[in-house]
């Protein structure tokens, strides 16, 4: 976006000779500004003084970087520890071989107790 070439204290100096009653079209004229420009200014800036402006820039930059800050600290949320592995995967298993495991120790518990398949996940454990 492009950057205005009058600074933020210009463009009130412009608003506050508006508000003591120089015609906005007198004004627009000798800043070399259209109209819309003018009145996005009044918009954006109306009833602000110097000290106002500076605190209100203040509260931006604040505002950026807490904003910056709650970003990163959810990115560090979601992403995993990094000595959180799964157990099949500090024993230097292939992806196929780490989704076998879950099954075939439920199905090495089954032949232990006798062929019984319990518990809550009984519907998925596979018996031989």
């Amino acid at each position: 976006m492009r950057h205005s070439q009058f600074t933020e204290s210009e463009i009130i100096h412009l608003i506050q000779e508006a508000d003591a009653g120089v015609p906005v079209d007198e004004i627009c004229r000798t800043a070399q500004v259209s109209l819309r420009t003018f009145y996005r200014w009044r918009r954006r800036f109306g009833g602000l003084s110097i000290p106002a402006l500076q605190q209100m820039r203040e509260l931006e930059a604040e505002n950026h970087r807490l904003r910056s800050l709650v970003s990163n600290l959810s990115e560090r949320l979601h992403m995993p520890p990094p000595g959180d592995m799964a157990p099949s995967a500090r024993r230097g298993m292939s992806r196929p071989e780490a989704a076998l495991a879950p099954r075939q120790a439920s199905v090495l518990a089954a032949e232990r107790s006798g062929g019984a398949v319990v518990g809550r996940f009984a519907s998925v454990r596979m018996t031989r």
